[in-house]
This record gives C-alpha cells, sequence and structure tokens, in this order.
C-alpha cells in the first residue's frame, strides 16, 4: 500500500463511505505501523504531515456535516475509528505483513453487539411508568407545575406551565436509563443532565423547595442553573445526593461517577464551585476546575489536580476514553454500555490507552484492544469471554 491508497483510504472512512473490509484493513495497518519502529518516508512522507492532514479532514467534515448528519451512527464510528488511530499516535506499515483474514475475526465474534441507544424509562409521582424510547414527540403529561415533553431530538424536558403560578407539594419523578442506554434530560430549573447507562436520577418535578435537591445512582454529567431565591435574593442550592456523598453546587459543570461495584466514586468538576462531602466519615472538601475526588469505600477522599475533562466526560460526547485504563474497569464499562456480561474468571491485568466511538460495535473494540494487548476476545449468547 502506497501513500496515495493509504490516504484515500482514510478519505473513504472520515467521509462515512467505508466498507467494514475497509475499516478492518485501515485498523490492520496502522496496527502494523505501530509495530515498527520507523516511519517508512519513501513511501508515506513525513508522519507529521500525515497527522496533521488526517486531523485537519476529520475537523473539517465535523464542521461541515449538519448536526443531524453527525449523530448518524456510522458518521461517527469512521470519524472516531481515524481519532483512535491518531491518539495511539501514527504508525508504520510493514510492507512484508499480509492481509488477516476477516473469517478467522467473525468466528470468535459469533454475535456481535450493537452499541447503547437512547431509552430511558420515567417513573412518574404516582407510580405510572413511561417508555421514552417507544413515545411520541410533545407533551406526555403534567407533574407538579410543570409540563413534561420529549423533543424532537429524543430529549425530555419539564417546562413550567403558562400562567399556573400557586406552588405546588413536591412531586418527585424518577428517570431509570437500563444498561445499553442512555439519556438527557432539562430539569424544572433548567438544568442540563446526561444520565450514562445503567442510571437513574430521582428529582422533583417543580422544585417548589428553596434547594434544589437530586438523588443520583450510576453516572450523570450535570450543567446547573443558577437560580435565584425571589424572597431571600440569594442564590437556591443545587444538592446531587449519591448512595455515599452530597455534592453542594451554585452553578456549575460537572461529572459524578458513582456505580455500585466501583472502587470509588469520582466527581470531576468542569467549571464553578462544587462541596463534596462523604455521607460515611463527614469529611468534606471544596472541588475547584480542573479537580477530581475519589471517595472510597470507607468513606475517605482523595483529591486530584489537573485531571483532563475531556477524559471524564468523553461518554456524553459519544467516546470511549481510555487513560492507563485497567482491563477490570474497561470490562465493566463495556458491560453496560453494551448490556453484555463478562465471562472471564481472572482478568489480566492490564491496561489501554486510546480514544474510540461509543457508537461501534462490541467486536470493533475488543479487536482494538486484541492489536496491542495479544489478548483474543470472544463475544457468543450476549458474554465477553477469553481465548489464548
Amino acid at each position: 500500500m502506497n501513500k496515495k491508497e493509504f490516504q484515500q483510504l482514510a478519505e473513504k472512512i472520515s467521509k462515512g463511505v467505508a466498507s467494514q473490509k475497509d475499516v478492518a484493513l485501515y485498523n490492520y495497518y496502522y496496527d502494523k505501523f505501530q509495530q515498527n519502529g520507523e516511519w517508512d518516508k519513501s513511501l508515506l512522507d513525513e508522519k507529521d504531515d500525515i497527522e496533521k492532514e488526517l486531523h485537519a479532514r476529520i475537523t473539517k467534515n465535523l464542521e461541515d456535516y449538519p448536526s443531524r448528519v453527525k449523530s448518524f451512527p456510522y458518521f461517527k464510528v469512521a470519524a472516531a475509528v481515524v481519532l483512535f488511530t491518531i491518539s495511539v499516535g501514527l504508525l508504520v506499515w510493514n510492507k512484508r505483513q499480509s492481509i488477516p483474514s476477516l473469517d478467522s475475526v467473525s468466528e470468535r465474534f459469533v454475535q456481535d453487539i450493537d452499541p447503547g441507544t437512547h431509552r430511558a424509562v420515567l417513573t412518574l409521582g404516582d407510580g405510572t411508568l413511561l417508555n421514552l424510547e417507544g413515545s411520541n414527540n410533545g407533551i406526555l403529561t403534567s407533574q407538579g407545575n410543570s409540563q413534561i415533553l420529549k423533543l424532537a431530538d429524543g430529549q425530555l424536558a419539564y417546562t413550567a406551565i403558562e400562567g399556573q403560578t400557586s406552588l405546588v407539594k413536591d412531586v418527585f419523578n424518577t428517570i431509570t436509563v437500563p444498561r445499553s442506554g442512555q439519556y438527557q434530560l432539562t430539569l424544572p430549573d433548567g438544568t442540563k443532565v446526561w444520565l450514562n447507562s445503567a442510571s437513574s436520577l430521582k428529582f422533583p418535578a417543580s422544585f417548589a423547595s428553596s434547594a434544589r435537591v437530586v438523588e443520583l445512582e450510576g453516572e450523570a454529567y450535570f450543567e446547573v442553573t443558577t437560580l435565584y431565591d425571589d424572597v431571600r435574593k440569594e442564590k437556591r442550592p443545587f444538592i446531587v445526593k449519591t448512595p455515599t456523598q452530597r455534592i453542594d453546587v451554585l452553578g456549575t459543570r460537572f461529572n459524578v461517577n458513582a456505580y455500585k461495584g466501583e472502587k470509588t466514586v469520582k466527581t470531576t468538576l468542569i467549571e464553578g464551585s462544587v462541596s463534596i462531602a462523604s455521607a460515611v466519615t463527614g469529611q468534606a472538601m471544596v472541588l475547584k476546575p480542573g479537580q477530581q475526588s475519589q471517595l472510597s469505600n470507607s468513606g475517605t477522599i482523595h483529591l486530584t489536580d489537573n485531571m483532563d475533562a475531556e477524559e471524564a466526560i468523553a461518554w456524553k460526547n459519544g467516546i470511549f476514553h481510555f487513560h492507563n485504563t485497567d482491563l477490570s474497569t474497561i470490562m465493566r464499562e463495556l458491560s453496560r454500555w453494551y448490556n453484555v456480561d463478562i465471562d472471564i474468571e481472572n482478568i489480566p491485568q492490564r491496561k489501554f490507552n486510546g480514544v474510540l466511538s461509543r457508537n461501534v460495535q462490541l467486536s470493533q473494540v475488543l479487536q482494538m484492544m486484541e492489536k496491542t494487548s495479544g489478548l483474543k476476545f470472544n463475544v457468543e449468547e450476549r458474554k465477553i469471554s477469553m481465548s489464548k
């Protein structure tokens, strides 16, 4: 493969018109580039030139495509595959290597698994369940002083009922996102929330009380609206409760990862200021932008500075972002997003780095991991196993 052929393949992928075989060949050659120690200038010219060209092409495509096209899964797959390989580092092609048989790969992925989608169930104050995936756009119902709308882009929004000024006692709703799902909603105060798979959020439909309190299980990203008390003329606090901690907010952007089964509850501050308090020990601290707190099961809080915000909220942007991430953590994330079980007794102590779209099939994620680890994964009957 010469430079021109390689660039043509990259262009097909970045435009979203490549076949599965094209993507497989592209990934294969990049993998072979990585395994060699030097760049073949006679075939590919300067490595920096290739990197700049691919970055420019992907950036231009993302800017030029309208939002409805960007949301199309295959476009995201194609763009992110290129971004993944760039993030790992530009590689060198070994001309002596032959292309592997795609049949040998497919034998290990008997049943491939599609990525998650926008799906959730809303539980109303009286216990009524609304399947948001199957419901029509428009007004769904009313709760408290709010109307509940499903918007054209699939989001859920709570808006004040026009002309209704009398306060209604808090009516609590719960939105539950299953495995293999995610969802976005706008709360009655205008706060925006993105919920990751296997997560739930309980919240009042009208925020009648002075304090805005919500309860989270799982993972969510918040963009909290600053709200003032008309009587006291002061900011109304926004409080996020998880089973083991409390977060007090006045107006900010942050991510909370509070899944059961994880060793720590991670809170990453993107903008503003939040106060973190352990429900077990009472230990508390204030986070600054770029800091992440890790709350252990014992109730102690550890603080890390200079966190990569893009890594913390990558899931919200449709990306897997692995930075020195251990295999056990990755397997749990894949289990939630693809709704699969992990049939591996002793997970090896391996760490991974890379960026990849969450809108690809499970086999593509596993094949990326195989190329840098020497491991072999199998998918059958919604289970991930390993083979030698």
